[in-house]
């Protein structure tokens, strides 16, 4: 398990069919800020956008941004921006 802070700048793109990222953003803001975008849109458009970390060399696809929106929806409410979630990076 890796840990990233929620508050860390990331970016949303919308994937093309094979699951690469366009230049197309579809938002912007902290982690918790784009899990929160996606979780908004529809079921079909959060399997097309990925969420990609400004500073780091981390991308989420709709399986982890899946497991993020499963985390913070399990956790209490009131999380900080310095608070810290654990997924699991697949093939990361």
């Amino acid at each position: 398990m890796t840990t990233y802070p929620l508050s860390e700048p990331a970016t949303i793109y919308a994937d093309e069919a094979a699951g690469d990222a366009t230049s197309d953003v579809v938002g912007q803001g902290t982690l918790e800020e784009c899990v929160d975008i996606v979780a908004a849109l529809s079921a079909d458009q959060q399997k097309s956008v990925s969420i990609r970390m400004d500073a780091l060399d981390l991308k989420f696809g709709p399986l982890e941004i899946g497991e993020l929106l499963r985390f913070l929806r399990e956790e209490s409410g009131g999380l900080s921006n310095k608070a810290i979630t654990e997924i699991k990076t697949s093939g990361s």
